[in-house]
């Protein structure tokens, strides 16, 4: 006899969810606890649980990492009220507080609204914080301003109930030119403003798009989906891809529920079958979409142009950036920050996906004056982009799922990467550092890139790392090994000397790895 299976498998995750995604702070306050199912529905409003026992984590939404001065104001009181002064800026350029108690969580959510900020949708599996380049406004490359964009996307995608139960995260990022700084090609869908010369010579702007990006144990670049969509038709893509997902990921193994599985698993033409048809139902044409290549014009852009220092606008006016020591910092350093935006800028200050803080729009002959302020409160001002720009993840120091101290890494390689010999090519590579296979903070894109590991020996096990070098968005780098934490150190000044010895003109180090293998 033969039986007949008609159910889906779930997993533990689905059937909590399948109960309902609604939680009621005050009456979790008043109990002073969370049952297991309200910690796991607690993500899908941002709060998260930290290591240490009876704490948790906020994570603030920032749509293209644009924050008012006054709302920087309203994150720096709640960091000082709940979160022992501290705040961390993620690589996804949100804002996290640390250290929170349930009694507090109330009153901090209620606060962080009254000036329009939340932590909806900060964590769970939805649509996370949609991110952008941090030069969005006044990039002298790009073909469109996307921060707008970035920003109408989240509060669409935000308010569809019918998305608010996806299989995991969905992660949206957009650039304004190919160079790719928002880093399109390893999220879920990869966003990139482009400007194509029509056959009557008349030029169009529009968005391509690229989706099953990722990174995590198995990383993925991701696959295009159109190389031309009519800019006011994003929004609809954004959520047809999104249905995608909801309707074709796995919920029943967790490990391969992203995006990135489910367009490996369909192909990237059926993918588009999906999408299409979709948008069809929705009543939306999609018949002025394009998926072969197109002309794309407009001004060249460098290989890497966040690298460049003290960026001048198409406004004529300076961005001035402040280097934030593992993204961390506290809630007078960030208060101030808001301050000399007022001062200097344009009132808003803006976080990077390096961790970074940005103050646009100030006066060339300001210049000076806003970095000895930033300065004062502790932070470089200068060598962005660059081997001295290192990018941790949290690590153990918060992180659950973490195996490292990433930031005693970070101590450990800043001692090297400073040395005076490396002044000639501080521009020429970045580090990235992440606790464990997740890679909050993406190893693999970086010229050289450390993801936490367990070494074992005789008895127990240490700390160590793996090394990947030579990695970029479309070509993850190449395994150097596996090193206990004290032996980084050592291998990272090898790699940054070897390079200085053999590279050629203008090199990055990725470029050196790709010419040369990891024979440097």
């Amino acid at each position: 006899m033969q039986r007949k299976l008609q159910f889906k498998r779930l997993s533990e995750d689905e059937e909590i969810k399948a109960t309902g995604l609604s939680i009621d702070y005050d009456e979790i306050a008043k109990k002073g606890k969370m049952s297991n199912e309200e910690a796991l529905i607690s993500k899908w409003f941002g709060i998260y649980a930290s290591r240490q026992p009876g704490n948790h984590m906020a994570r603030i939404v920032i749509p293209g990492g644009q924050i008012t001065s006054s709302q920087a104001r309203v994150i720096a009181k709640a960091s000082e009220l709940y979160a022992q002064g501290k705040l961390s800026v993620t690589t996804r350029q949100a804002i996290q507080l640390h250290w929170l108690k349930i009694p507090n969580l109330p009153e901090l959510l209620r606060e962080l609204a009254e000036d329009g900020l939340t932590t909806f949708h900060g964590c769970g599996d939805v649509t996370r914080n949609v991110t952008a380049c941090p030069l969005a406004e006044t990039c002298r490359y790009r073909r469109i301003n996307v921060l707008p964009h970035a920003k109408e996307i989240a509060r669409y995608l935000e308010s569809c109930r019918d998305l608010d139960n996806l299989p995991r995260k969905f992660k949206i990022t957009l650039s304004g030119c190919g160079a790719g700084c928002a880093q399109p090609d390893i999220n879920c869908a990869g966003i990139t403003a482009v400007n194509r010369k029509l056959e009557n010579g008349a030029e169009e702007q529009g968005f391509k798009i690229v989706i099953g990006g990722g990174m995590g144990w198995k990383a993925f670049v991701a696959k295009e989906l159109f190389s031309f969509i009519p800019k006011d038709k994003i929004l609809n893509v954004c959520r047809a891809v999104a249905i995608l997902f909801r309707d074709h990921g796995d919920r029943f193994n967790r490990s391969k529920s992203r995006l990135k599985f489910a367009v490996d698993r369909l192909g990237i033409d059926k993918s588009r079958e999906i999408v299409i048809e979709t948008l069809r139902e929705e009543g939306i044409d999609s018949s002025d979409f394009e998926t072969k290549p197109i002309n794309d014009v407009g001004l060249a852009w460098p290989e890497r142009p966040l690298a460049e220092q003290d960026p001048i606008g198409t406004d004529n006016r300076v961005t001035v950036r402040a280097m934030i020591p593992k993204g961390e910092m506290n809630y007078i350093q960030f208060k101030r920050l808001a301050e000399l935006s007022e001062t200097y800028g344009n009132k808003k200050i803006y976080t990077t996906n390096r961790q970074n803080i940005e103050i646009h729009s100030v006066l060339p002959e300001k210049v000076n004056e806003v970095k000895t302020e930033i300065e004062k409160l502790g932070f470089s001002t200068g060598g962005f982009f660059g081997i001295r720009d290192i990018v941790p993840c949290v690590g153990t120091t918060y992180c659950p799922k973490a195996v490292s101290q990433t930031r005693t890494a970070y101590t450990k390689l800043m001692d090297v990467v400073k040395q005076e010999k490396y002044n000639d090519i501080w521009d020429k590579a970045i580090i990235n550092i992440t606790g464990c296979p997740n890679s909050c903070s993406p190893y693999r894109i970086s010229d050289i890139g450390l993801r936490g590991m367990r070494i074992r020996e005789g008895i127990g096990s240490v700390e160590g790392y793996e090394v990947l070098l030579g990695g970029t968005q479309n070509s993850f780098g190449r395994k150097l090994g596996e090193f206990k934490l004290d032996d980084c150190s050592t291998v990272v000044e090898k790699v940054l000397d070897t390079f200085m010895e053999v590279r050629q003109g203008d090199e990055t180090l990725s470029d050196c790895i790709k010419r040369t293998g990891l024979g440097i």
